[in-house]
């Protein structure tokens, strides 16, 4: 892969600054949905594939979920009970998830992807 931050101008710098602190910001106010912007940040602005950018994402998403996790906490709004039912199969889904997505090609995956954040969307707004 290859790294854009070391070549991009200080306008594409400071434009995935300013996208990054608006998903950092999304991931917090809504709990998740931070690594959204990031993927199409990447996909419109880098000539990354979109597995390399799922990848780059994941590793911006898990120290922002961390940081939402304790201000979540702080306020009591975890429950450990389910923590401990979701993690260890979203773990094993997370690494199966990985093994798959180098078998299928990128314009399928894309597909899923956007299927995906457009049935997330209509499930939210429906309920």
């Amino acid at each position: 892969m290859k790294n854009i931050a070391d070549r991009a101008g200080i306008k594409h710098l400071v434009l995935f600054c300013l996208l990054s602190l608006l998903a950092g910001g999304i991931n917090g106010f809504l709990g998740t949905g931070g690594g959204i912007i990031l993927v199409y940040m990447l996909g419109a602005l880098t000539d990354n594939d979109k597995k390399d950018s799922f990848a780059t994402t994941l590793c911006a998403v898990i120290p922002m979920s961390i940081i939402s996790l304790f201000a979540y906490s702080k306020g009591g709004n975890i429950d450990t009970g389910m923590i401990k039912i979701l993690v260890a199969p979203a773990i094993v889904g997370g690494a199966l998830g990985a093994l798959i997505t180098d078998k299928i090609r990128t314009k399928y995956l894309s597909v899923a992807f956007s299927a995906l954040v457009i049935y997330s969307g209509v499930c939210m707004v429906m309920k």
